[in-house]
Protein backbone atom coordinates (compact mmCIF):
# COMPACT_ATOMS: atom_id res chain seq x y z
CA UNK A 1 0.00 0.00 0.00
CA UNK A 2 1.32 3.79 -0.82
CA UNK A 3 1.92 5.19 2.53
CA UNK A 4 1.10 8.65 1.82
CA UNK A 5 -2.03 8.71 2.75
CA UNK A 6 -1.69 5.90 5.33
CA UNK A 7 -2.39 6.47 8.91
CA UNK A 8 -3.18 2.76 10.53
CA UNK A 9 -1.36 2.09 13.46
CA UNK A 10 -0.87 5.22 14.19
CA UNK A 11 -1.10 6.54 18.31
CA UNK A 12 -3.79 9.12 18.69
CA UNK A 13 -5.04 11.06 22.25
CA UNK A 14 -8.21 12.46 21.35
CA UNK A 15 -9.66 15.21 24.19
CA UNK A 16 -13.30 16.38 24.60
CA UNK A 17 -14.25 13.14 23.17
CA UNK A 18 -17.43 11.82 25.27
CA UNK A 19 -20.03 13.56 22.77
CA UNK A 20 -19.73 15.79 19.64
CA UNK A 21 -17.05 16.46 17.58
CA UNK A 22 -14.73 14.43 19.68
CA UNK A 23 -16.63 11.12 19.92
CA UNK A 24 -16.93 11.97 15.91
CA UNK A 25 -12.94 12.35 15.34
CA UNK A 26 -12.03 9.73 18.05
CA UNK A 27 -14.78 6.89 15.88
CA UNK A 28 -13.54 8.08 12.13
CA UNK A 29 -10.11 7.74 12.99
CA UNK A 30 -10.53 4.49 15.04
CA UNK A 31 -12.55 3.20 11.63
CA UNK A 32 -8.68 4.12 10.11
CA UNK A 33 -6.83 2.19 12.08
CA UNK A 34 -5.58 5.10 14.34
CA UNK A 35 -5.54 3.55 18.14
CA UNK A 36 -7.11 6.13 19.90
CA UNK A 37 -6.99 7.21 23.12
CA UNK A 38 -9.79 9.57 24.22
CA UNK A 39 -10.82 11.82 27.10
CA UNK A 40 -13.36 13.75 28.73
CA UNK A 41 -14.50 15.52 32.21
CA UNK A 42 -17.63 13.52 31.55
CA UNK A 43 -17.54 10.16 32.67
CA UNK A 44 -19.32 8.78 29.83
CA UNK A 45 -16.40 9.51 27.48
CA UNK A 46 -16.07 5.30 29.22
CA UNK A 47 -19.41 4.03 27.17
CA UNK A 48 -17.98 6.20 24.09
CA UNK A 49 -14.71 3.97 24.03
CA UNK A 50 -16.49 0.92 24.55
CA UNK A 51 -18.99 1.85 21.19
CA UNK A 52 -15.40 2.61 19.34
CA UNK A 53 -13.85 -1.00 20.93
CA UNK A 54 -17.46 -2.96 19.55
CA UNK A 55 -16.49 -1.37 16.10
CA UNK A 56 -13.20 -1.81 15.84
CA UNK A 57 -12.13 -4.61 18.70
CA UNK A 58 -8.35 -4.37 17.84
CA UNK A 59 -7.83 -1.19 18.56
CA UNK A 60 -5.11 -0.76 21.19
CA UNK A 61 -7.05 2.48 23.09
CA UNK A 62 -8.30 3.30 26.06
CA UNK A 63 -10.66 6.12 27.85
CA UNK A 64 -9.78 8.65 30.40
CA UNK A 65 -11.65 11.11 32.55
CA UNK A 66 -9.63 14.12 32.33
CA UNK A 67 -9.80 17.90 33.15
CA UNK A 68 -7.92 19.45 30.81
CA UNK A 69 -7.31 22.57 33.03
CA UNK A 70 -5.71 20.42 35.80
CA UNK A 71 -1.73 20.60 33.93
CA UNK A 72 -0.66 17.85 36.34
CA UNK A 73 -3.59 15.62 35.29
CA UNK A 74 -2.90 16.46 31.65
CA UNK A 75 1.07 15.50 31.92
CA UNK A 76 0.08 12.31 33.65
CA UNK A 77 -2.33 11.77 30.54
CA UNK A 78 -0.44 11.93 27.49
CA UNK A 79 2.71 10.22 29.37
CA UNK A 80 0.48 7.29 29.65
CA UNK A 81 -0.04 7.01 26.44
CA UNK A 82 3.77 6.89 25.44
CA UNK A 83 3.89 4.47 28.57
CA UNK A 84 1.38 2.29 27.81
CA UNK A 85 1.18 2.53 23.53
CA UNK A 86 4.77 3.23 22.76
CA UNK A 87 4.24 6.80 20.70
CA UNK A 88 2.21 9.89 20.65
CA UNK A 89 1.32 10.45 16.65
CA UNK A 90 -1.47 12.68 17.11
CA UNK A 91 -2.97 14.93 19.43
CA UNK A 92 -6.41 16.44 19.32
CA UNK A 93 -6.73 18.92 21.82
CA UNK A 94 -10.58 19.53 21.14
CA UNK A 95 -12.07 19.79 24.23
CA UNK A 96 -13.99 23.16 24.88
CA UNK A 97 -16.81 24.67 26.74
CA UNK A 98 -19.18 27.87 25.86
CA UNK A 99 -20.52 29.98 28.56
CA UNK A 100 -23.98 31.66 28.75
CA UNK A 101 -23.94 34.51 25.67
CA UNK A 102 -23.28 37.82 27.12
CA UNK A 103 -22.07 41.90 26.70
CA UNK A 104 -19.47 42.15 27.71
CA UNK A 105 -20.65 44.32 30.09
CA UNK A 106 -22.38 42.06 31.84
CA UNK A 107 -19.89 38.72 31.42
CA UNK A 108 -18.84 37.56 35.04
CA UNK A 109 -15.38 36.97 36.15
CA UNK A 110 -15.51 33.60 37.34
CA UNK A 111 -17.22 32.67 33.50
CA UNK A 112 -14.22 34.03 32.20
CA UNK A 113 -12.13 32.21 33.93
CA UNK A 114 -14.02 29.30 33.40
CA UNK A 115 -13.64 29.28 29.63
CA UNK A 116 -10.03 30.43 29.40
CA UNK A 117 -9.18 27.56 32.00
CA UNK A 118 -10.54 24.68 29.86
CA UNK A 119 -10.45 26.78 26.02
CA UNK A 120 -7.07 28.14 26.13
CA UNK A 121 -5.23 26.43 29.14
CA UNK A 122 -6.85 23.28 28.81
CA UNK A 123 -5.46 23.24 25.03
CA UNK A 124 -1.87 24.85 26.00
CA UNK A 125 -0.87 22.00 28.31
CA UNK A 126 -2.17 19.39 25.50
CA UNK A 127 0.25 21.10 23.21
CA UNK A 128 2.84 21.18 25.72
CA UNK A 129 2.91 18.01 27.13
CA UNK A 130 2.23 16.23 23.18
CA UNK A 131 5.66 18.32 21.98
CA UNK A 132 7.20 16.95 24.74
CA UNK A 133 6.62 13.84 23.72
CA UNK A 134 7.29 14.51 19.56
CA UNK A 135 10.20 16.42 19.98
CA UNK A 136 12.00 13.38 21.17
CA UNK A 137 10.08 11.22 18.49
CA UNK A 138 11.22 14.08 16.07
CA UNK A 139 7.46 13.17 14.32
CA UNK A 140 3.98 14.34 14.96
CA UNK A 141 0.72 16.23 14.39
CA UNK A 142 -0.50 18.53 16.91
CA UNK A 143 -3.85 19.40 16.35
CA UNK A 144 -5.96 22.05 17.87
CA UNK A 145 -9.83 22.81 17.96
CA UNK A 146 -10.46 26.34 16.57
CA UNK A 147 -13.01 28.14 15.54
CA UNK A 148 -14.36 31.21 13.67
CA UNK A 149 -15.48 32.71 16.20
CA UNK A 150 -11.69 33.34 16.94
CA UNK A 151 -11.00 34.92 13.84
CA UNK A 152 -13.83 37.33 13.97
CA UNK A 153 -15.38 39.41 16.93
CA UNK A 154 -19.46 38.03 17.40
CA UNK A 155 -21.83 39.74 19.98
CA UNK A 156 -22.33 38.36 23.07
CA UNK A 157 -19.47 35.89 22.94
CA UNK A 158 -15.87 37.89 23.53
CA UNK A 159 -15.12 36.06 26.58
CA UNK A 160 -15.07 32.62 24.08
CA UNK A 161 -13.86 34.47 21.10
CA UNK A 162 -10.81 35.65 22.80
CA UNK A 163 -10.11 32.31 24.28
CA UNK A 164 -10.44 30.72 20.61
CA UNK A 165 -8.17 33.65 19.09
CA UNK A 166 -5.54 32.57 21.62
CA UNK A 167 -5.79 29.05 20.50
CA UNK A 168 -4.86 30.35 17.22
CA UNK A 169 -2.13 32.36 17.90
CA UNK A 170 -0.72 29.66 20.65
CA UNK A 171 -1.44 27.04 17.42
CA UNK A 172 1.04 29.42 15.25
CA UNK A 173 3.73 29.66 17.61
CA UNK A 174 4.25 26.70 18.45
CA UNK A 175 4.20 25.34 14.54
CA UNK A 176 7.35 27.81 14.67
CA UNK A 177 8.97 26.45 17.65
CA UNK A 178 8.74 22.46 16.78
CA UNK A 179 9.24 22.75 12.76
CA UNK A 180 12.96 22.07 13.46
CA UNK A 181 11.83 18.51 14.99
CA UNK A 182 9.50 17.87 11.59
CA UNK A 183 6.44 17.97 13.80
CA UNK A 184 3.49 20.01 12.28
CA UNK A 185 0.83 22.32 14.22
CA UNK A 186 -2.49 23.14 13.16
CA UNK A 187 -5.43 24.45 13.87
CA UNK A 188 -9.30 23.07 12.56
CA UNK A 189 -11.84 26.11 12.29
CA UNK A 190 -15.55 24.43 12.61
CA UNK A 191 -18.32 26.55 11.73
CA UNK A 192 -21.85 25.50 12.83
CA UNK A 193 -21.96 21.67 13.96
CA UNK A 194 -24.45 19.87 14.92
CA UNK A 195 -23.60 19.29 18.69
CA UNK A 196 -25.42 19.46 21.99
CA UNK A 197 -23.45 22.71 22.78
CA UNK A 198 -24.54 24.33 19.42
CA UNK A 199 -27.99 22.90 20.05
CA UNK A 200 -28.24 24.73 23.10
CA UNK A 201 -27.19 28.38 21.30
CA UNK A 202 -29.98 27.40 18.85
CA UNK A 203 -32.40 27.59 21.23
CA UNK A 204 -31.54 30.83 23.16
CA UNK A 205 -31.18 32.31 19.64
CA UNK A 206 -35.05 30.84 18.79
CA UNK A 207 -36.53 32.80 22.28
CA UNK A 208 -35.04 35.37 21.44
CA UNK A 209 -36.48 35.92 17.47
CA UNK A 210 -39.69 34.14 18.76
CA UNK A 211 -39.78 31.52 16.73
CA UNK A 212 -39.33 27.45 17.19
CA UNK A 213 -36.12 25.26 17.25
CA UNK A 214 -36.52 24.33 13.70
CA UNK A 215 -37.14 27.56 12.19
CA UNK A 216 -33.92 28.77 13.86
CA UNK A 217 -32.26 25.60 12.25
CA UNK A 218 -33.53 26.58 9.40
CA UNK A 219 -32.53 30.15 9.73
CA UNK A 220 -28.65 28.97 10.12
CA UNK A 221 -29.13 26.11 7.15
CA UNK A 222 -29.67 28.70 4.89
CA UNK A 223 -26.60 30.47 5.72
CA UNK A 224 -24.57 27.70 5.13
CA UNK A 225 -23.46 27.22 1.25
CA UNK A 226 -23.36 23.54 1.35
CA UNK A 227 -26.48 23.31 3.22
CA UNK A 228 -25.75 21.24 6.46
CA UNK A 229 -23.91 21.30 9.57
CA UNK A 230 -20.57 20.07 10.21
CA UNK A 231 -19.85 16.70 12.54
CA UNK A 232 -16.45 14.80 13.92
CA UNK A 233 -15.95 13.14 10.67
CA UNK A 234 -15.62 16.77 8.97
CA UNK A 235 -12.67 17.28 11.18
CA UNK A 236 -11.24 13.50 11.59
CA UNK A 237 -10.54 13.90 7.16
CA UNK A 238 -8.19 17.00 7.97
CA UNK A 239 -6.20 15.25 10.86
CA UNK A 240 -5.98 12.82 9.48
CA UNK A 241 -4.65 14.05 6.30
CA UNK A 242 -2.31 16.07 8.42
CA UNK A 243 -0.65 13.36 10.17
CA UNK A 244 -0.36 11.45 7.32
CA UNK A 245 3.03 12.01 4.94
CA UNK A 246 0.06 13.72 2.46
CA UNK A 247 -0.21 16.50 4.82
CA UNK A 248 3.44 16.93 6.35
CA UNK A 249 4.22 20.21 4.93
CA UNK A 250 1.34 21.89 6.65
CA UNK A 251 1.93 23.94 9.44
CA UNK A 252 0.61 26.83 11.44
CA UNK A 253 -2.69 26.94 9.44
CA UNK A 254 -6.00 27.93 10.94
CA UNK A 255 -8.25 25.60 8.88
CA UNK A 256 -11.67 26.50 8.32
CA UNK A 257 -13.86 23.54 8.40
CA UNK A 258 -17.30 25.48 8.09
CA UNK A 259 -19.09 24.12 4.68
CA UNK A 260 -18.53 27.70 2.95
CA UNK A 261 -19.86 29.71 6.38
CA UNK A 262 -16.87 31.59 6.61
CA UNK A 263 -13.82 32.85 4.28
CA UNK A 264 -11.59 34.63 6.75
Amino acid sequence: MNKFRDVSGKVAFVTGASRGLGQGIAQTLADDGIHVVIADIRPEVMAAFEEIKSKNPDNKGYAVILDVSDEAAVKAAVEGVVEKLGKLDIMVNNAGIHITPSNVWETQEKDIDRVLAVNFKGIFFGCKYAALEMIKQKSGSIVNTGSFFGKVGHPGSAAYGASKAGVHTLTQSLAMELAPYGVNVNALCPGLAATDMHWAFVESDARDRGITFEEMKQVELDSIPLGRYGYGYDLAGAIMWLASESGSYVTGQLININGGLDFS
